[in-house]
């Protein structure tokens, strides 16, 4: 199974500053930057713990013309 990390992370940030934005959570702010440093396996897990479900991130094969 082939992630599309940068669409996760993108999503990961999104949601930390959804967070700060929204419900006025200062510490979110760092969160989303702290996601912008992680690795990929750091990504999925930290996406795990909030609930994102990993499929909707599966890089499908697509044809080649």
């Amino acid at each position: 199974m082939e992630i599309d990390y940068d669409r996760l992370r993108s999503d990961l940030i999104n949601f930390y500053q959804g967070a700060y934005f929204v419900g006025g959570f200062g510490a979110a702010l760092m969160d989303a930057i702290d996601v912008e440093k992680m690795s990929d396996e750091e990504l999925v897990k930290l996406a795990l713990k909030k609930g994102f479900k990993l499929e909707d991130y599966v890089i499908t094969n697509r044809k080649k013309i």
